[in-house]
């Protein structure tokens, strides 16, 4: 028996025995890939090294199938970013893997670690030292990730995990994805996941314990904490550079340039000091935005203000302080920041105001974006920028 029909064999035994898993793995399409080590899937495709499938056994071949697929499921071909590739695949694996352990057979050496069940991808991946501070494996199994490089796709080959790698998502025309076709593809795999969970449920053979994760995947509850690394993703300036170039199309002749994306500029912090904020949530959020902007080229006011301002901090780069002091204590005026803003031509690329949003607003909003950070749930709306709920 080859390799592929080794695949087809093992897919048709999950469609018959775990519905759930083996309707989503028929979605992808299998593509022999020798230049890999494992297996990886993008979405659409399924690579596979056939030295790495026959050395599995058919128990293994299934466990890794579904450990692909859920990559897919969990969206984790299309939320790199500009993460970097290899600690990306250690993060989505030691979220992908506690789904499938109790369940299948995995590798030896497959990432666990209970401290990150039920924590996203992108909470594992803050949670992974870069490179240079230390291991990977901080659980179970083996894997050493690499720390921030210049983000490019995958593509090297490389798997810490040893289950497969998950690869970013072509664009419809092979080249890089824009931000509609990942989003189709994200919108496509919760359809999928929803299809595939009501079909199971039908002969009674939805795994035990899929029911919360396929809530989770269809209608996903997203930590304020990514809310916060996705908005400070967008306003930064991303570029792309020829040096190095894109890794994952030099395999097929094609040099292409890779994704750059840090330097924000400057960013102004306003602090509403009306103790509308407590100070723990305030610690909290400052001390996320510190750990963000380190990954940034920036220079960081932080103003502190209740009806007029009563101070001004200048930071740069990986300066910020994870605990503010803030100043003041009477009414709320939001106008007194961005009346500061202009009157010192600063052209930040972006305000992030820390406020329960009760106060008095400018008549019209700023060019540049606004996100206010309240705590808890948002009891009055914006007249511009969007809100975080801590």
């Amino acid at each position: 028996m080859d390799s592929r029909d080794k695949i087809i064999k093992a897919r048709a035994a999950l469609v018959l025995d775990e519905p759930f898993f083996g309707s989503l793995v028929l979605r992808l399409i299998l593509e022999e890939d020798s230049s890999c080590n494992t297996l990886w899937v993008d979405g659409s495709r399924l690579g596979f090294n056939p030295a790495f499938v026959d050395s599995l056994s058919m128990d293994t071949l299934k466990g890794c199938l579904c450990h692909e697929v859920m990559h897919c499921a969990l969206s984790h071909h299309a939320r790199r970013g500009c993460r970097d590739p290899e600690k990306w695949n250690v993060a989505a694996d030691y979220a992908v893997n506690p789904i499938i352990r109790d369940k299948f057979s995995l590798p030896d050496g497959a990432l666990f670690n209970p401290d990150f069940v039920s924590l996203s991808s992108e909470e594992i991946y803050n949670n992974l030292p870069d490179k240079g501070e230390g291991d990977q494996d901080q659980g179970q199994g083996q894997g050493q990730g690499q720390g921030q490089d210049d983000g490019d796709s995958q593509g090297s080959g490389a798997d810490p995990g040893g289950c497969g790698e998950v690869r970013d998502c072509p664009g419809e025309d092979g080249g890089l994805a824009s931000e509609s076709d990942l989003s189709k593809s994200e919108s496509d795999w919760k359809v999928a996941v929803s299809q595939a969970a009501q079909q199971a449920r039908a002969f009674g053979s939805l795994p035990a314990g899929m029911d919360r994760v396929v809530e989770e995947i269809v209608n996903p509850k997203v930590d304020w904490r990514s809310l916060l690394r996705r908005f400070m993703d967008t306003v930064s300036k991303s570029d792309y550079s020829w040096s190095p170039p894109n890794r994952r199309h030099i395999h097929s002749g094609l040099y292409l340039p890779s994704c750059r994306n840090n330097d924000v500029g400057t960013v102004v912090v306003a602090v509403d000091t009306s103790g509308s904020i407590s100070q723990k949530t305030l610690d909290q959020v400052m001390s996320e935005l510190s750990a963000i902007v380190q990954d940034f080229r920036s220079e960081v006011y932080v103003v502190y203000c209740d009806s007029k301002i009563q101070g001004i901090d200048h930071f740069y780069d990986g300066d910020l302080p994870d605990k503010l002091n803030p100043k003041g204590g009477g009414g709320t005026d939001f106008r007194p920041v961005f009346e500061w803003v202009d009157r010192e031509s600063i052209n930040p690329a972006c305000v992030i105001y820390f406020t329960d949003l009760y106060g008095d607003f400018p008549e019209s909003g700023p060019m540049y974006p606004v996100l206010w950070i309240t705590e808890g749930q948002a009891l009055k709306k914006v007249l511009f920028g969007e809100v975080i709920e801590v």
